[in-house]
């Protein structure tokens, strides 16, 4: 292969601007050298001349009567197919999708139109039928004659280029020459030619969603044009095994996503997808799933759902729980069927088949892992704790896991300058009863707060991000102190995973977060179900050479009332709970509103919560106030239980 080569292939009818050729051609000489000690022996990941024929993405040509088989065995798996296919009949009516930014974003055009190409192809392999190939071939040329596919915020770019990837892929056979010209120069142009681009392709130096989501498009749309694009696409695939590396390494060592369950299901997605489409076009995904922690990372997911029916949902994640279609990968891939607990209660309960997450775009690939399974057989998970170490640490305990039965606990630790964060060190959630009663308020829309000019973005000690009322410590399920902020730099770490005996639940050192000028000695905190029957919350906290002021703080759906001055009862849905303080140190409950933000004072200072904090409507915080004496320890302990009828 030449360099001369290289540039004919790339750039047919719209040369580069000459910026972006020039570092496109940069690259791609670079990867030249390795091109060229591969024909030698040496140098390339994957033996690209034995890449399968079309369709070659996730479903291999045949492997349709394997999914269709699956369906035969399982009521479920029909009740998803037969989904698939009631929306891909209605597309047939509608208009394809337009070019629409939403500010900065053209994200939601690229999910919409993975969805679409996704369903449609799906649904041809299914049934055969022409009308499903000819309404994609017109979104198809919809897509490819957008003006760009918006590279500035590139997770457009990969998820469009995935979805015409698909698209191209499934139903080679059948479309048109003109049509697959120029889906292959629309995949060269709009999605690899701007990957070569350093500012908008700064992904592939991130550890974060961004490079999953971003690298599985492109290499999707590789794999799908290499018969006639082989030299960029072998670039990209080449380029991609390598940056793929750094987001892997944020599993490591137990599986924990430092992003939260939210977050999980979108990068970890199409982290599976890049691999399975590698292994299912060249054989091989050369071990990128095999990064310590990645398989793992299921069980963490399997965890993340209370028995409320709601995530554990700390930093940018909201609570609703979605499908998380490739945990039907893991559960394969591990040979353990109950990681498709969670799954297939929701498929049953019909979450699956009522359109409402973003997550619904790839429900496909559910079908497409799980034809090789018996998903009649589903066992009861039968662990009781996770514990994850690692980037943000974390530690949830769930004590039975039949009919949303049980107590669940989740605790965490981190830095509020990692990627998504809160100043939410030491916060915890808890679900008994099948209800939330200690919560976190999660995200709040990212287009709300940039709509009005926040600095949402920025992660420093005195960043406008902070006084987001949702994101900043004095709201959350935590310990603050002089009313001053965690300090972004500390991390908290889990000091200890209690697995076993009477005490379920974890110990997280707070101290780091909490100390901005060595204020405290020591802080830990350590939250446990004890013997099945309540949850026990112990902050042992030792004050520096001056007085602390101490916030204890708790969220809560629960309509809230003071008992007395040590007992705060909270009631929701005819269920009771009473939360009791004790400490050696004097103290003062409280109750704190927080359904409507701008109307409350930010104690970091004298100001109000500014108007662009969304209400929280619904919910109250409790908690205690107290002063800790300088160099003096304290212990402070907060017990809920479920009132006694």
């Amino acid at each position: 292969m030449t360099i001369k080569r290289i540039f004919i292939r790339t750039t047919p009818a719209n040369p580069f601007k000459s910026i972006q050729y020039g570092v496109f051609f940069l690259h791609l000489l670079v990867f030249s050298l390795g091109v060229a000690a591969q024909q030698n022996g040496k140098g390339q990941a994957f033996d690209y001349a034995a890449i399968a024929p079309h369709p070659r993405l996730l479903l291999n040509k045949g492997e349709e009567r394997q999914v269709k088989a699956s369906l035969v065995r399982s009521a479920e798996l029909r009740k998803v197919d037969g989904y698939i296919q009631a929306v891909s009949t209605g597309l047939l009516t509608q208009p394809p999708l337009v070019f629409k930014k939403e500010g900065k974003r053209l994200l939601a055009v690229s999910r919409e139109a993975l969805t679409r190409l996704f369903y449609l192809s799906y649904s041809f392999r299914q049934t055969g039928n022409i009308k499903y190939v000819q309404r994609a071939e017109q979104e198809l040329n919809a897509l490819c004659d957008f003006e760009s596919w918006n590279p500035s915020h590139f997770l457009d770019v990969g998820e469009m280029c995935m979805a015409v990837a698909i698209g191209y892929d499934w139903l080679y056979d059948q479309l048109s020459e003109r049509t697959k010209q120029k889906v292959r120069k629309a995949i060269v142009e709009k999605a690899f030619q701007p990957s070569y681009n350093k500012k908008e392709a700064w992904f592939l130096d991130a550890h974060s969603n961004w490079n999953s989501v971003c690298n599985a498009g492109l290499v999707f749309g590789a794999l799908a044009i290499m018969d006639e694009e082989p030299e960029a696409s072998i670039a990209v695939i080449e380029r991609a095994v390598q940056s793929n590396l750094l987001p892997l390494k944020t599993f490591a060592p137990d599986g924990n996503y430092p992003e939260g369950p939210g977050y999980w299901n979108y990068g970890t997605s199409f982290q599976v997808l890049l691999s399975a489409a590698l292994q299912s076009a060249l054989g091989s995904d050369k071990d990128l799933s095999k990064a310590p922690g990645f398989m793992q990372s299921a069980y963490y997911m399997l965890f993340a759902q209370g028995p409320s029916g709601i995530y554990y949902n700390y930093y940018d994640c909201g609570n609703a729980v979605a499908p998380s279609p490739v945990m039907f990968w893991f559960a394969h891939q591990l040979k353990d069927p109950s990681l498709i607990y969670n799954e297939m209660a929701l498929i049953r309960n019909g979450r699956y088949t009522k359109k409402g997450a973003d997550e619904d775009r790839i429900l496909p690939v559910a079908l497409i892992f799980a034809r090789n399974m018996d998903v009649s057989k589903t066992p009861v998970p039968v662990k009781k704790v996770y514990a994850g170490h690692g980037i943000t640490p974390v530690a949830i305990v769930r004590t039975n896991w039949q009919n949303n039965q049980g107590k669940y606990l989740g605790i965490k630790g981190g830095s509020a300058a990692d990627g998504h964060a809160h100043m939410d060190q030491g916060s915890f959630v808890y679900d008994e009863g099948g209800l939330r009663w200690a919560m976190d308020f999660g995200m709040q829309s990212y287009i709300t707060l940039e709509s009005k000019g926040v600095d949402l973005w920025n992660m420093k000690q005195n960043s406008q991000r902070w006084d987001i009322f949702r994101y900043n410590n004095l709201n959350h399920n935590t310990i603050s102190i002089n009313n001053q902020r965690h300090n972004v730099k500390g991390k908290a770490t889990l000091v200890q995973t209690l697995e076993s005996g009477k005490e379920l639940g974890a110990i997280i050192d707070l101290a780091p977060a909490l100390n901005l000028n060595d204020e405290l000695r020591s802080a830990t905190r350590k939250a446990v179900i004890v013997n099945d029957a309540y949850l026990q919350v112990e902050d042992a906290i030792a004050a520096g050479p001056g007085p602390v002021d101490i916030r204890w703080n708790m969220v809560t759906p629960a309509t809230a009332a003071i008992v007395n001055d040590h007992t705060i009862r909270l009631t929701q849905k005819g269920k009771a709970m009473l939360v009791t303080f004790k400490s050696d140190v004097p103290f003062k409950v409280v109750i704190r509103p927080s359904e409507n933000p701008e109307a409350y004072k930010c104690e970091y200072g004298d100001y109000n919560y500014a108007s662009y904090n969304q209400p929280n409507k619904g919910t109250v915080m409790i908690g205690f106030d107290a002063k800790l004496p300088a160099t003096q320890e304290g212990k402070f302990t907060a017990l809920l239980k479920m009132e006694e009828k």
